[in-house]
């Protein structure tokens, strides 16, 4: 994630548990009640369809065939709840609305349809229906935390700030949610034109925060900005972005503070800030996996603000973790082109190509950001990753080249890059640049396990450092004990210095981690001819064999099997 939300910091355990159930009840309180309900049974095919289209995420035409199946079937309630649930998660609001209005006849404590019914009448300009749908609004589920919200901002639509802080404060008795109450609270005092009072709401907001979301700085500094404090708001901003690798998203504030200009309010009035709640909501639903609420609510946020550019990206991150590739990059093409959000929206789009299998496109929209943005790294070291990632070694050391000649001082965090580089450098035969990467990412993140277990399996190969390799992968495997690849490569090294014994234990315990792995298989295999188990050290070969080894192994595995290791200078 971008890192956007929620606004007050990550839950614990319990509070993601609780919102998960609350999440889970929206979707069984009409079923509980309506236990009996039959199967449709015209329009059954259509039912099956839909459900179906729902496993593989297909939200839009699972939508479609239950709407058919429901038409056929109007009075299963059942159907009727389930067939809500979609239509409304695909930010299809007319059918939305329809559908709730029978479900609120039905039964009053369906908590999504009144949200929906409430939504639509802010969207109408109906004040009087949307106070009517809130008294009416259950409160267990989901609505324990968003009631106190949504109250507080209608408060604030009727002028009444005291009585919108004191709706907001059930929100903060809510274990988790203190940052995100805290943040409200300014918001409210910010629309109601009460300055002193959100600069210190915004400033307990920040300090409660353990880490700020880019939400939470993106509003305090927003706030900073049109009262004019300049300072305060850069400082906000350029502390995030120390943390925040290659993100170009405050480059238009900078600019504006440098100079001396002045934003509109990033909420600006009560139907807003109700977006901003059904925004965070959404957020934290989604983080907790409950992606068929996250996705309605966030379809509500964009319908009470369609500008809402950050709920447009929080969309497609959940489309994204739908796999819903197409659908996620169709929401990001939504960004305004002059957005701030439009550097992430392109990175996020080049992201999903790749994954819809538009690989060259992917690679042209990376290699067109890294033209428009040529301050910034991001763009050629994502290209790297990308390419890497196909195996084509050589093009990603060479985007990998370009991205660190725009990076600067390297920071501690940057030790992924050299990483990554130094594996690309070394897959494509440049092995001297490739150690003094690897070398460079631990002085940048000492024992890092993965590039101990690189740098340290590439000397074993190579027959080098081989002291030191056990070392290094000694402490490897005391970090990571269950990583089934690192404990392959301790195995190996006493392998290599023809301690059989422990060669076979560390194998052994490399096979029961990763047991569909041909290398690993292959390995344990010669550790077992070498302490005399040939029959055993057979099948281990033949099971590396039969787990599709890449094609330069083949043979020397078949040469194995049919004669051990009598041929071992082929081997090693």
């Amino acid at each position: 994630m971008l890192a956007l939300l929620p606004a007050a910091g990550p839950l614990r355990a319990s509070d993601g548990e609780s919102l998960i159930a609350a999440a889970e009840n929206e979707g069984s309180t009409l079923a509980e009640m309506m236990a009996t309900a039959s199967v449709p049974s015209t329009g059954y095919g259509d039912y099956l369809a839909g459900r179906h289209a729902e496993r593989e995420s297909d939200l839009s035409t699972a939508a479609d065939f239950m709407l058919v199946a429901l038409k056929n079937n109007a009075e299963n309630r059942q159907l009727l709840q389930d067939t809500f649930l979609l239509v409304a998660a695909d930010g299809r609001h007319v059918e939305a609305v329809r559908l709730a209005r029978r479900l609120v006849a039905l039964n009053p404590e369906q908590g999504a349809a009144q949200l929906v019914l409430l939504v639509d009448a802010l969207v109408r300009n109906d004040m009087a229906a949307a106070e009517s749908v809130m008294a009416a609004m259950p409160s267990g589920g989901l609505n324990k935390f968003l009631n106190p919200l949504l109250e507080a901002w209608l408060q604030i639509g009727k002028d009444d700030l005291e009585a919108g802080q004191t709706a907001i404060e059930a929100l903060a008795e809510n274990s988790g949610f203190e940052v995100l109450a805290q943040l409200h609270s300014a918001l409210m005092e910010d629309v109601a034109g009460q300055p002193e009072a959100a600069r210190t709401a915004y400033e307990e907001a920040l300090a409660a925060a353990a880490q700020p979301s880019l939400r939470l700085v993106w509003l305090a500094g927003n706030f900073h900005e049109r009262q004019g404090d300049a300072a305060a708001a850069r400082a906000l901003y350029e502390d995030y972005l120390s943390g925040a690798d290659g993100s170009g998203i405050f480059d238009p504030a900078l600019e504006r503070v440098a100079a001396g200009r002045q934003p509109e309010p990033a909420v600006a009035d009560f139907r807003q800030g109700l977006a901003e709640a059904l925004f965070n909501l959404s957020g934290l639903l989604s983080q907790e996996r409950a992606e068929r609420m996250a996705l309605l609510h966030v379809h509500l946020a964009l319908r009470l603000k369609p500008d809402f550019e950050v709920g447009r990206i929080l969309l497609g991150e959940i489309l994204e973790d739908q796999e819903r590739s197409l659908e996620a990059i169709e929401a990001y093409r939504q960004i305004d082109p002059a957005s701030a959000f439009t550097w992430t929206a392109r990175l996020r789009i080049a992201d999903q190509l790749d994954a819809a299998g538009r690989t060259d496109e992917a690679v042209g929209e990376l290699q067109a950001l890294a033209d428009d943005w040529p301050e910034h790294y991001e763009p050629l070291f994502r290209l790297g990753n990308l390419l890497r990632g196909e195996e084509r070694f050589e093009e990603a050391a060479s985007a990998y080249d370009g991205a660190f000649e725009r990076l600067g001082e390297p920071q501690p965090r940057h030790w992924t890059m050299f990483y990554f580089r130094g594996i690309a450098l070394e897959r494509s035969d440049q092995w001297e640049r490739a150690e003094q990467d690897f070398k460079t990412a631990l002085e940048l993140e000492p024992e890092q396990p993965y590039v101990m277990n690189y740098l340290a399996y590439s000397w074993v190969e190579k027959k080098q450092h081989l002291d030191e390799a056990q070392e290094m992968l000694v402490r490897a495997v005391e970090l990571r004990p269950t990583d089934g690849f690192i404990v392959d490569s301790l195995g190996w090294v006493y392998y290599r210095l023809q301690d059989y014994d422990k060669a076979v234990e560390y194998l052994e315990k490399a096979v029961e981690l990763r047991p569909q792995d041909p290398v690993i298989n292959d390995h344990l295999g010669d550790a077992y001819w070498k302490v005399g188990r040939f029959q055993e050290a057979r099948f281990q070969w033949r099971r590396a064999l039969s787990l599709e080894p890449e094609a330069d192994l083949i043979p020397t595995i078949e040469v194995k099997i049919e004669r051990g290791l009598e041929v071992e200078s082929q081997r090693i």
